[in-house]
């Protein structure tokens, strides 16, 4: 007589990489004329990963034009297709957003994100972006969906701020980086140096940042001028460079993305192979070169300000790409998609 045993298979299911979750909007702030601090509350936010800091960004999915979301689902995957598959003019419009800041007290979890709006310059609402019209109109009890790298991942999530062994920052952006460069200040550590320019809009939208002991930020208002400019006139005057025509035309940039350029040591929007220098454009001469061999610069805000500062240290300067991150995180004049 013979036995036979049977051998059990047990499969593991994958690690989640995405969360996609419900949240009801739990306070609303205006606090500056040109920002909208939102807190958003939910179950779900418990597996929002927050492990990484820095710019850790997320996707806001906001009711489409008949007021529809994406139908619940059992899978990140499954809502994905659902939102897909949205007719175009039902689909809810998608947004990237920095978090900046969570907030946990007991078993509530709490996401505050600060949004960037301006008032129709005709008094037409409809001429605003998605984004900025709801978050205007915005109140307690509203829902929307967040998209998110779940805490289980074992990959990368949405976070860019990687100086490695670097010491010295230079943080540059405008007012829709604004949001990331307080939460790198947050998370830095007392061993870093070096300096961030943040340009906004008006005097009034300058906040009060976390006070970092060998971090200086130099505060750049725009007011009438053009978007960028005034930033990247003030980062070559820092880096030693001399004044140039900032309404040149820049190279192009090619790009899979909405914006031109988005290049970081994991990953080139243009395809670009990242150990390759940029050839050097014969600029002027810099009048005191400065010590970049420490530095790790992350640079966010309009694809024009990112792609001229990208010539300032890549081009001019021969900054190692590894050593710079360059986010486009939207393109003036262009609807951004998500």
């Amino acid at each position: 007589m013979t036995s036979a045993s049977a051998t059990a298979t047990t499969r593991t299911r994958p690690a989640p990489t995405t969360l996609v979750t419900p949240v009801l909007v739990e306070a609303i702030e205006r606090i500056s004329p040109s920002f909208v601090r939102v807190t958003f509350g939910g179950p779900g936010l418990v597996d929002l990963s927050t492990a990484d800091g820095f710019d850790t960004r997320f996707k806001v999915v906001f009711p489409g034009p008949t007021g529809l979301l994406p139908g619940s689902t059992s899978t990140p995957e499954q809502w994905q297709e659902s939102w897909r598959a949205m007719p175009e003019a039902e689909r809810s419009p998608m947004r990237t957003y920095t978090i900046r800041e969570i907030t946990t007290a007991g078993d509530a979890v709490r996401l505050v994100t600060d949004f960037v709006v301006h008032e129709a310059a005709t008094g037409d609402e409809s001429a605003l972006g998605p984004a900025c019209r709801w978050a205007l109109t915005a109140r307690p009890g509203d829902v929307v969906h967040i998209v998110g790298p779940h805490r289980r991942s074992p990959m990368y999530g949405g976070t860019e701020f990687d100086p490695g062994a670097l010491r010295d920052l230079l943080l540059i952006g405008d007012e829709t980086a604004l949001p990331a460069i307080a939460r790198i200040l947050e998370d830095v550590g007392p061993g870093f140096t070096g300096h961030a320019f943040v340009e906004v809009p008006t005097a009034a939208d300058i906040p009060v940042l976390p006070e970092h002991d060998l971090v200086d930020v130099t505060w750049l208002v725009r007011g009438g001028a053009r978007q960028g400019r005034t930033l990247v006139a003030a980062v070559r005057s820092h880096l030693g460079l001399p004044p140039t025509d900032l309404d040149a035309p820049l190279p192009d940039v090619s790009s899979t993305l909405d914006v031109e350029v988005w290049e970081t040591a994991r990953y080139s929007s243009a395809g670009e192979d990242l150990g390759v220098p940029v050839p050097d454009a014969g600029s002027s001469p810099v009048r005191e070169r400065p010590d970049l061999q420490d530095t790790y610069a992350w640079i966010a805000g309009e694809s024009w300000c990112v792609r001229a500062l990208r010539r300032v240290l890549v081009t001019e300067l021969g900054v190692e790409r590894s050593r710079v991150a360059f986010m486009g995180y939207w393109r003036e004049g262009v609807a951004m998609r998500s």
